[in-house]
């Protein structure tokens, strides 16, 4: 009799986890990341095969603590009440940049464990995530329907691949934690590539900082534009993209924090629960009956559900409460680093200028130093020019009235002899005035 009620418990349990929001939370893995899973409500409706989230999240979300990756993104947007009509994939990061392969391994598992529609598979993610996104897109774009990247940037240097994939790339320019050029040159590499607008999608958002855009994922809006997507066909054409700047003020429109109830089942390494995929009812183990006891518990017990639920309420808020302010360090910790790299560029610049102007202005010392010390020369060779001329008209007398040979040799302190050697007289030579008669050698 025991037995068989535990089966209906069993029966009951697995009955209402599969008209559930369900998150699986796998936790301890030691090749791969740590990761989530959300099973929407209509999971279990074998019929019609499900898209796949992959939401990547940025630095701050990493780390060993695996509900951290409910802070921001769909997992969080799921718990505002956001209605996501497919499955979540949410790995999480031990500290480490996204690896496309250790990405590629976890999606590989998910499609083999659960029902996944292997066209409609889409990846999404922000800051590092955004990087993630960029570098998975690159490295196996068949696998990929539609992705969306932001303010992030890429690891790769060959942009070819990625130009075939509907991707949408958005950045602000205000992003003081990862800068704006990043995804320029993502842009520019893909349109190099020969890429275009067919695909890929660049939206730069002027005044537009780093933190705002985390606001995409709680927009409906952003899974729509996603869904329209499929690898299916042969001719992929990007479909049109949203107004983001008009949008982003009402993403918390209609949301309510904690609206979303989801229950997360804790999976430890190297075990799945077991769904309608492959066992319609469990068998009763003794970590089923450990399961059955809180909701048997429930039903015998209500009053005690109120406490357990404000409980999770308060840890949930603490966790946003821890979020926001982790948040608001990086947040100031980038305004910082901003600050400190416009004074260090400011100072740069001023030495620079302060270089320029010193180089000016021994230029233009040099200048007039070559300037004055031509004039300087040219004065000194004029000199010397007149100098020479008047030692030349000092070598020479010209003869007046009256004058001899004898009054002109003793006007100019020479012999007689001396002036007829230099002028070859003789004692007979006549002279007349006018004349020009040596006097110095």
């Amino acid at each position: 009799m025991k037995r068989t009620l535990l089966i209906l418990l069993a029966s009951s349990l697995f009955a209402v986890n599969s008209f559930a929001q369900v998150l699986h939370a796998y936790d301890g893995n030691k090749n791969t990341y740590n990761y989530m899973i959300y099973l929407p409500e209509n999971y279990q409706d074998e019929k019609a095969e499900l898209p796949l989230v992959v939401f990547l999240h940025g630095k701050s979300l990493s780390g060993t603590d695996l509900s951290r990756v409910r802070r921001y993104g769909p997992l969080s947007a799921l718990q505002y009440g956001r209605r996501i009509n497919a499955l979540v994939l949410a790995p999480q990061s031990p500290g480490e940049a996204w690896k496309p392969k250790k990405v590629n391994d976890l999606i590989d598992w998910t499609i083999k464990n659960y029902s996944v529609d292997t066209t409609r598979i889409y990846v999404i993610g922000m800051s590092m995530g955004g990087y993630g996104t960029l570098d998975y897109v690159g490295t196996y774009p068949k696998r990929v329907a539609a992705a969306i990247a932001m303010c992030g940037g890429t690891t790769l240097t060959d942009f070819s691949k990625m130009k075939d994939v509907p991707l949408w790339i958005i950045h602000g320019t205000d992003d003081a934690a990862v800068p704006v050029e990043n995804s320029d040159k993502v842009n520019q590499g893909i349109l190099a590539a020969g890429g275009s607008e067919r695909l890929t999608k660049y939206d730069r958002l002027d005044s537009v900082n780093h933190a705002m855009l985390a606001r995409m994922f709680y927009l409906n809006d952003t899974y729509d534009w996603l869904f329209k997507h499929t690898s299916k066909s042969k001719q992929r054409v990007r479909h049109e993209t949203f107004d983001v700047r008009a949008l982003l003020p009402s993403a918390y429109k209609g949301l309510k924090s904690g609206s979303g109830k989801i229950e997360q089942i804790n999976i430890k390494d190297g075990q799945r629960p077991d769904t309608k995929k492959e066992q319609p009812i469990p068998a009763v183990t003794p970590e089923a009956k450990d399961t059955l006891k809180p909701t048997a518990k429930a039903e015998t017990a209500p009053q005690e559900k109120p406490a357990q639920d404000n409980k999770a309420e308060a840890e949930r808020l603490a966790q946003e409460k821890a979020a926001q302010e982790k948040a608001a360090q990086e947040k100031a910790e980038a305004e910082r680093l901003a600050q400190e790299k416009a004074a260090k560029e400011k100072a740069e610049r001023e030495l620079a200028a302060k270089k320029k102007a010193e180089a000016a202005a021994k230029k233009k010392a040099e200048a007039e130093a070559a300037a004055k010390k031509k004039q300087q020369e040219e004065l000194a060779r004029k000199k010397a020019e007149e100098a020479k001329k008047k030692a030349e008209a000092a070598r020479w007398y010209t003869v007046k009235n009256g004058d001899s040979q004898w009054s002109i040799a003793k006007k100019n302190n020479i012999t007689v002899d001396q002036l007829r050697k230099l002028n070859k007289l003789t004692d007979k030579s006549v002279i007349h005035p006018g004349q020009k008669l040596r006097v110095k050698p």
